[in-house]
């Protein structure tokens, strides 16, 4: 069965999408220039900020798509 969403879900759906990109957007480029320790040092905490921008964009997706019926 196919479903279209209404014009401001498609709005918001674009939204959470530029959300994610921005999310690892902001990750490769707190990382691009670092190296050996400075690296490790950062990654473990850049990777916990991806990963909860993710979980919160992907709550924000569900309750909208709950909503939408879709």
């Amino acid at each position: 069965m196919t479903t279209f969403a209404t014009p401001d879900t498609a709005r918001l759906l674009a939204e959470l999408d530029a959300r994610t990109r921005v999310a690892w957007t902001a990750y490769r480029d707190a990382l691009s220039t670092l190296e050996g320790s400075e690296y490790d040092a950062a990654e473990a905490a850049e990777w916990d900020q991806l990963q909860a921008t993710l979980r919160e964009v992907e709550s924000a997706r569900t309750d909208l798509q709950a909503r939408s019926g879709d």
